[in-house]
């Protein structure tokens, strides 16, 4: 039998490249990296975009130039394309024409100039309560929102308002110097919530957070500042997020919302149009209380709350720097729960008097940056809607325009390569176009549905969004694209069906002209887009519960069941660390099992290094390149030290990426003298740290 104390002798797997290389020349998709094989930076921004960024006149010629192409094409679809066409395909076709225009517009229009506006300085001496809302979050969650409070420098008042009325959820908040605060029912779920805490303290402004968004220290500092201005109501900051490996991630601090938080809030801003983004915004108390408290009419609490606060002519600010760190959804069903709650709230503002289009107190740009939030909705839908055209020419061979080879070369693909590239371009590569349309295509049948919302909202119950979990991928998640999993088969089937046309075996009616070859050619581009999101939605694996902060760190390990006893210690280098575990390199294995003492001297908030000791047991040992690459449980530590983790990981890591610091390293010499290490250290041992 195989020794299980044994450690494995075998390399870390590399990925297959081949398949990597066929699969990004076929469907677009990323190459994977190695195991081991981190981003670095702060942003994960495109530089293609990035230079678009840097060019603004240019950018804004683009954009000119595909706005004006587009509305010439889509002037000669609506005078000259619908001889000898099928009606209602030419109809449903040139509806979706015309909302890519309507996006292109907007888009431009929102981010024609995303220059941060002035900042004002911190402001002192202002009261402020923190509002940690919660109903089941799990208390590991809890406490690192709770850690990030206790590390925020501006003086102010914790509150963890627990719908679940949890008693180990009060004596964590006691634990972490917060207060606690339930009520006897939940009626109204978040708002509710807000709404039974504004009587109940006494601070000027309200920090509001989700229970997994973690503060950074500088919060506060960044937005009581904007307050001097006594007509100001609320400042909302971006979204970002700690687990660079959920669903909704691309790269390291890129992700599907960036293009929302980096521009187009930037332009909301400018038009007094900045709206509350349920977390990560400091609320003046006086403006929530003049407008009843928190909206409770929709389950879209923080949108339709800004525009009650514009009806009564208080302004919104904007910033766009990162004062909190969230989970996003580590899986495809807690993304979409998610997603589909945002869209039945948002979309049912429509059938109140906060709607964009009744509610008259508001401004022009006001009005215009509200219905282009909401018509957003329209996006996936709107990409159904063309994948089920196309379906529909390829089986039936009806036309939805008669346009000659000319024309289609002049006016409709300079337009659509133009609306292409100058939506990627606007985006500053925060997003592309292949992202874009991936998640159009994620979110398009849960969008759809969330349409009767705009003239009938009817029952809607607020679902809290998972905040841990893993993604096992397969069919597991691909059965949740039932409608997209359809689409692909019509277009695939209809593929098929016209290739056997062409060679005279075929049951369809022809096509004649350059449509028999062209819309094939369309038809195959497109089930290249939706083959690509189903093959990146089943093969994603997402495992781990606990995103792997980067630690690069000295360590002293001391292998041995009694650590304090044991035989001589080791030096390592830390490579990763999470609340749970730890991963380390070392020169040489360590059998899987062994129980160890490990110390390493996290930095904190400041950059100081500091001693911190854990109980290890080794569960995972890999050669890798020279040396071994070694995965480890914590599994007893003192209180002090788990927490000393536990703000690394949430608070410190974050905050020192974010604001573009650096880590810093402890020497060898330094940690063997604050450590007291036995001066018997191998010559190889040594070689690890200093390279």
């Amino acid at each position: 039998m195989r020794n299980r104390g044994a450690h494995r002798r075998r390399r870390l797997p590399r990925p297959p490249r081949a398949l990597d290389i066929l699969g990004w020349a076929l469907l677009g998709l990323p190459v994977r990296r190695q195991r081991g094989e981190r981003p670095t930076g702060a942003t994960g921004a495109r530089s293609w975009g990035a230079w678009w960024a840097s060019h603004q006149k240019l950018l804004r010629v683009l954009a000119i130039v595909a706005l004006c192409w587009s509305a010439t094409y889509l002037a000669w679809r609506i005078g000259w394309s619908w001889h000898r066409s099928n009606p209602v395909l030419w109809a449903c076709l040139l509806l979706a024409e015309l909302y890519g225009l309507w996006n292109l517009a907007m888009l431009a229009w929102l981010t024609w100039d995303v220059t941060p506006c002035n900042r004002p300085h911190s402001s002192p001496g202002r009261s402020v309560d923190v509002y940690i809302c919660t109903y089941d979050e799990p208390p590991a969650v809890l406490e690192a929102t709770l850690a990030g409070c206790a590390l925020m420098t501006y003086p102010h008042t914790t509150w963890l308002l627990d719908d679940g009325a949890r008693p180990e959820i009060a004596e964590l908040a006691l634990a972490w110097n917060g207060r606690y605060l339930t009520r006897p029912d939940k009626a109204h779920a978040k708002a509710g919530n807000i709404n039974h805490a504004l009587p109940r303290t006494e601070g000027e402004f309200v920090l509001v957070l989700d229970a997994d968004h973690v503060p950074l220290p500088d919060a506060l500092d960044t937005l009581v500042g904007y307050f001097e201005d006594p007509k100001v109501a609320l400042v909302q900051t971006p979204h970002d997020f700690s687990n660079h490996d959920s669903i909704q991630h691309y790269d390291l601090g890129r992700h599907e919302q960036s293009v929302f938080f980096s521009a187009i809030c930037v332009g909301k801003d400018r038009h007094n149009a900045a709206f509350w983004c349920g977390s990560g915004a400091l609320i003046r108390r006086e403006a929530l209380l003049s407008i009843g408290g928190v909206a409770t009419d929709t389950i879209a609490e923080d949108f339709h709350t800004t525009i009650k606060l514009h009806r009564r002519g208080w302004r919104t600010h904007y910033d766009n720097r990162v004062i909190a760190q969230g989970r996003a959804p580590h899986d495809l069903a807690a993304y979409l729960l998610q997603r589909d709650r945002w869209a039945r709230g948002n979309l049912a503002v429509f059938t109140t008097r906060e709607s964009p289009l009744r509610a008259r107190e508001l401004t022009a740009s006001q009005r215009m940056s509200y219905l282009a939030s909401l018509v957003s909705y329209l996006a996936g839908p709107m990409r159904l809607l063309m994948l089920t055209i196309l379906a529909a020419v390829l089986w039936t061979g009806q036309l939805p325009l008669r346009i000659a080879p000319l024309a289609l070369a002049g006016l409709w693909a300079p337009a659509t390569l133009l609306m292409v590239l100058a939506g990627s371009a606007l985006c500053r590569g925060q997003q592309g176009s292949g992202e874009a349309t991936h998640y159009e295509l994620c979110t398009a049948e849960i969008f759809m549905r969330a349409l009767r919302c705009m003239v009938r909202p009817g029952r809607a119950s607020f679902r809290v969004t998972p905040k841990e979990g893993i993604d096992r991928g397969g069919w597991e998640a691909l059965r949740q694209f039932r409608v997209l999993l359809v689409c692909a088969a019509l277009l695939t089937s209809g593929l098929l069906l016209r290739i056997a046309q062409d060679a005279g075996a075929g049951i369809l009616p022809a096509m004649h002209g350059f449509a028999a070859w062209f819309v094939p050619l369309l038809g195959a581009v497109e089930l290249r887009r939706v083959t690509r999101t189903l093959v990146l939605v089943g093969r994603r694996r997402q495992l781990r519960g606990e995103y792997r902060t980067q630690l690069t760190a000295a360590a002293v390990i001391v292998p041995g069941d009694h650590p304090a006893h044991g035989g001589p210690s080791l030096l390592g280098r830390m490579c990763d660390i999470t609340t749970g575990g730890v991963g380390f390199e070392l020169s040489r294995p360590l059998p899987i099992g062994t129980i160890a003492s490990l110390t390493v001297q996290l930095p904190d908030v400041t950059g100081e290094p500091v001693a911190t000791r854990l109980e290890v047991a080794v569960r995972s040992c890999l050669a890798h390149e020279k040396d071994w690459r070694i995965g480890a449980a914590i599994v007893d530590c003192e209180e002090s030290d788990r927490r000393r983790v536990l703000a690394y990981c949430n608070v410190v890591w974050p905050y020192r990426r974010l604001r573009g610091e650096t880590e810093p390293v402890p020497s060898v010499a330094a940690l063997s003298q604050d450590e007291a290490i036995p001066s018997a250290q191998s010559r190889e041992s040594r070689r690890v740290l200093q390279s």
